[in-house]
């Protein structure tokens, strides 16, 4: 019998912070789940993983359902996700990351929403930084003329704000997958959220932020080298590049024409001389690289990877 929920945990080397995160699932007052990690092909801890020994870890009931799928090769994050999402059964397909802690009520707080509205496609928590447990973000919006994701907190009453994409943890109604098709895998990292939100409302579908639902995102509160990509290249490449496809697929002809013109080389530019304070030249390369393949698709709508 399958569960109402599917929980899909992708991760990749980060042992200690996948344990955590899935620490923080079990101690969910939700229990109609059943659970996937997805490992992209770890070198870590992660590949000795299986399910028996994940049950053994966390102390759980030797039949609950638990599968752990192994990635013969570093598939990265968009495709992990729709390999999750392939092998999930649930009515709900629910994403985290492998380095959020979620809220015991999160994840009831999002099915009882979703339940009571059906319109709504995508459904995810307001954010909170784990360090000092601060609200970062309760929904973004996208600026289709500069290219630029503005992240909010709502002060209002309102319990739920609609969203350009939710990013981090979210999740999807099983049915939005057979109508809007899964993640665009071409995409590899960065915006891979909202593309697939923008394509969803394309099919009527609303992505909100709940707000009385929580997770802690384990990143800096202060500006960091991770913030400009510097975790793994593509995320620089990305960071960049897909930017001007957001903007070429979703916005008008003059905000492809303003972004083309002023903010393309913009976005290449601020990167590179941010990364100067933390000697990270490297990624130069990268942010350019992004510049020239977001900026062939925007004029011609062909899309190339030529990832350095």
């Amino acid at each position: 019998m399958s569960k109402k929920v599917s929980v899909v945990v992708t991760t990749y080397n980060r042992y200690s912070d996948l344990k955590r995160c899935l620490e923080s699932v079990f101690k969910s007052d939700f229990e109609d789940f059943n659970l996937l990690v997805v490992d992209d092909a770890s070198t870590d801890e992660t590949a000795a993983l299986t399910p028996e020994s994940l049950r053994a870890l966390f102390g759980v009931d030797p039949a609950f359902p638990v599968m752990v799928i192994h990635n013969q090769e570093n598939f990265r994050m968009v495709r992990s996700r729709n390999t999750g999402a392939k092998s999930a059964a649930g009515e709900y397909v629910l994403f985290i990351d492998d380095d959020n802690i979620i809220d015991p009520r999160m994840i009831s707080v999002l099915v009882e929403f979703a339940d009571a509205n059906p319109g709504c496609g995508v459904l995810g928590p307001s954010m909170h930084y784990w360090s000092n447990k601060k609200k970062y973000l309760d929904y973004q919006k996208i600026d289709f003329f500069t290219g630029k994701t503005n992240g909010y907190i709502d002060d209002t009453s309102a319990t739920v704000c609609d969203s350009d994409g939710v990013p981090n943890v979210f999740m999807i109604r099983s049915e939005v997958f057979g109508k809007a098709g899964y993640f665009d895998e071409t995409l590899i990292q960065t915006f891979s959220e909202p593309d697939f939100s923008f394509n969803v409302d394309r099919h009527g579908y609303r992505s909100v932020i709940v707000k009385a639902a929580v997770t802690y995102h384990d990143i800096p509160y202060e500006f960091s080298p991770r913030t400009l990509g510097g975790e793994f290249k593509f995320k620089a490449y990305c960071t960049i590049r897909n930017r001007a496809l957001i903007v070429a697929r979703y916005g008008r002809w003059y905000h492809k024409l303003t972004y083309g013109l002023f903010f393309s080389w913009a976005w290449a530019f601020i990167y590179s001389a941010l990364v100067f304070r933390y000697r990270r030249f490297d990624l130069i390369r990268l942010y350019w690289s992004g510049w020239c393949d977001g900026l062939r698709y925007l004029l011609t709508g062909r899309l190339v990877n030529s990832l350095p």
